[in-house]
């Protein structure tokens, strides 16, 4: 039975919330007399239009600030072309987020324009969007597709830009704190403390938050620290010096099995082991194998991520040019604990591993001019990356429980890439803008301290071509024709070697030709419609299945992918605004050597259709600001192997749902807001992966104050 609302922690986790309102009531009231009268369309959507990139979508802090959104797939989930897919509603380290069927390692994360994608080894992920938290951050910068040469070969399915808030010569402070549950849930909490200020020629902005959330899901609980500063520094001849920092430590539960059989033809399968979580399946602490990584009462890791980067831009002339380069440092100290139902001699709660994981120490560095030449303007560059982890240290494993010895050891691999691209965006005619890239990449991984892995190396050219034509004032087409190159990652090239098809055939890199098409048109200022479609044929697509039979990297020799999306906003009267959005995406693949039984020819969580309307409401006391969101997925599936005896796998099927979320925000002072939030409001049973139930109904509160 569903547990509605647990008040035993509201009262410490509502202070903080309390002392912002308590500052806010003694600010000046102004807020009242200098309402705008009227919703303007950038309070409730997607802005399409970005200062840095004429192709990316523009989500803005507004929208970022709603409801419980604690990381950036909370923020984008209901982005057309995306496709969010969660085990746990809050703290998911897994590989979440696609952009137009192309997950995390397809996809370049970018702070301030520094890639923070991890090394992906060693249990960690491409991008723990976990540890990226929502301080101090402007707008994020959505690229979809890779018809830009100037990112990397990690970007075949897009880029997201987070841009942070650069210091003015007024000081700005803000306080942020939310605090929610609801149906199986409680604690869900979020503060954010951000400063800026810009002194002569020095400016600075530091952030720092914190989230906490009780489990939902059995032994899933998780807790976020984060901390970031930035120094910019103005030089002589208009330079400028940029240095980051940022420190994330994240501490969370892993998920529990919480079936008493997993074999579906058993009863069992579909009993609890523990009666106050959900029926779940669980997660083990990768990498390696044995009882000892089947998480246990208690079993945690506590991860801690530093990033370090230093920036100069240069103008010269009309030219500017701009060098980059950054280290990312990323442990995890992981602890089991013994569990009855992994091992029946042992009871529950003994120590059972202990041991450190360095996840990532990955540099590197970019150098980029961009020189306007008459109505050219030309972008040349070369970028260089290094990815690397290192050791596994097991302080302590208990081999009696694990069955086997189990051992750490030194990093297996390393992977060096260089980038050289040169792209001119050439203006024509005052209607049609010609865009031509190309981008020529090359890689080599290489095994380390003896392991038995192969080399990989190749290299390939990507040519780009953009086309952007304003037909009317209103209407603007853009038409894309490019290829994108993706190289395989180091855990892929370790899997490749030592799973299944132990280095046969080799594995290749993927090439997407791809071709799009945006057509948008606006009606006045306050209405404006886009359609977009686009076409993928991703030769070798490469693919990790760890299943209990079967574990390790291919590459399928060929996936098609098809979508299209419309998708408006419109400022229907002064009091009313809409926004609305329908994705619909098919994908094929073809020769993929683990479906043997041929279940399927589509990609796992895909769903076919997407859906989401909103309506923002100005309500007639208080300038108060009433949004309400619906959102629809489609149907999905994924093939399941069952970890039984006679072990087999079927294909499973994630049904349909509708969500509706509310959020009701009234302002206090002219330096600040109250807010209340309702998110799935009809308490919705749901899955976006197979066999993680998400969480019920969520009711919180939130206040903002900004001076």
């Amino acid at each position: 039975m569903k547990t509605w609302w647990r008040r035993k922690s509201l009262a410490p986790a509502i202070l903080p919330v309390c002392l912002i309102i308590f500052f806010m009531l003694f600010c000046p009231i102004n807020a009242f007399a200098e309402g705008s009268g009227h919703l303007t369309l950038d309070e409730i959507t997607v802005v399409d239009s970005a200062s840095s990139d004429p192709q990316a979508a523009v989500v803005e802090k507004n929208v970022i600030e709603k409801g419980k959104n604690v990381t950036i797939p909370d923020v984008l989930k209901d982005e057309p072309d995306i496709v969010v897919s969660r085990r746990a509603g809050i703290g998911d380290n897994a590989d979440i987020l696609a952009i137009r069927g192309l997950s995390a390692n397809r996809i370049m994360l970018n702070i301030n324009g520094r890639p923070v994608n991890a090394a992906g080894v060693v249990g960690g992920y491409y991008i723990d969007w976990s540890t990226v938290p929502l301080d101090n951050i402007e707008k994020l910068e959505i690229i979809k597709g890779g018809s830009s040469a100037i990112y990397g070969n990690n970007a075949l399915g897009g880029v997201v830009n987070v841009i942070t808030k650069k210091p003015t010569e007024k000081m700005e402070t803000s306080a942020f704190a939310t605090y929610g549950g609801g149906t199986g849930i409680d604690g869900i909490q979020n503060y954010r403390l951000t400063n800026s200020y810009k002194i002569g020629p020095v400016g600075y902005s530091i952030s720092g938050s914190f989230q906490k959330a009780n489990p939902f899901l059995w032994n899933n609980d998780y807790e976020g620290k984060n901390f970031s500063s930035n120094l910019y520094v103005d030089m002589p001849l208009s330079g400028q010096i940029a240095l980051g920092f940022q420190y994330a430590n994240t501490i969370r539960g892993f998920i529990r099995e919480n079936r008493k059989s997993q074999n579906p033809n058993d009863p069992g399968f579909y009993q609890k082991l523990n009666n106050g979580y959900p029926l779940s399946f669980g997660e083990t602490m990768a990498p390696g194998s044995g009882k000892v990584l089947m998480p246990g009462p208690g079993a945690m890791w506590d991860k801690t991520k530093n990033y370090f980067d230093v920036g100069y831009s240069q103008p010269i002339g009309n030219a500017i040019v701009e060098f980059k380069a950054y280290k990312n440092y990323e442990d995890r100290n992981e602890k089991n604990y013994s569990s009855t139902f992994v091992n029946p001699s042992y009871g529950d709660g003994a120590l059972v591993l202990d041991r450190k994981v360095e996840s990532d120490r990955s540099y590197g560095g970019s150098l980029q001019g961009t020189v306007p030449l008459g109505s050219h303007e030309l972008i040349t560059g070369i970028d260089y990356k290094v990815m690397m982890y290192g050791d596994i240290v097991v302080n302590y494993a208990d081999n009696n429980y694990n069955g086997s010895p189990y051992t750490g050891g030194p990093s297996s691999n390393l992977g060096t890439s260089w980038g050289y691209y040169a792209q001119d965006t050439w203006k024509m005619f005052d209607c049609f803008t010609l865009t031509v890239g190309l981008r020529y990449d090359t890689y080599s991984n290489v095994p380390q301290h003896g392991a038995n892995i192969k080399t990989l190396e190749d290299n390939a050219f990507s040519p780009k071509l953009i086309g952007t034509y304003r037909v009317t004032d209103a209407d603007t087409v853009t038409a894309s024709l490019y290829q994108a190159l993706r190289t395989p990652g180091l855990p892929e090239t370790y899997w490749w070697y030592n799973g299944q098809t132990h280095g046969n055939p080799e594995l290749k890199p993927e090439k997407n030709n791809a071709a799009e098409l945006a057509w948008q048109h606006t009606f006045g200022k306050k209405h404006l419609a886009k359609l977009t479609g686009y076409y993928y044929s991703i030769d070798d697509f490469i693919i990790f299945r760890n299943d209990p039979t079967w574990r390790g990297v291919y590459n399928i020799d060929k996936v098609q992918i098809t979508g299209v999306s419309v998708s408006g906003k419109s400022e229907i009267l002064s009091w009313l605004n809409g926004t609305a959005s329908v994705t619909y995406m098919k994908t094929n693949k073809e020769g993929d050597i683990f479906d043997i039984s041929k279940l399927t020819d589509q990609l796992d969580y895909m769903p076919d259709w997407r859906a989401h309307i909103g309506l923002g409401f100005k309500l007639p006391y208080y300038d108060a600001l009433l949004n309400v969101t619906a959102r629809y997925v489609g149907e999905a599936q994924t093939i399941y192997t069952y970890k039984t005896t006679t072990q087999f796998s079927q294909l499973q099927h994630l049904g349909s749902y509708v969500t509706g979320d509310l959020e009701l925000k009234v302002p206090i002072t002219k330096y600040g807001e109250l807010s209340i939030y309702a998110e799935n409001i009809f308490d919705k049973d749901y899955e976006e992966r197979f066999g993680y139930p998400m969480m019920g109904r969520i009711i919180g509160t939130a206040a903002k104050i900004t001076f």
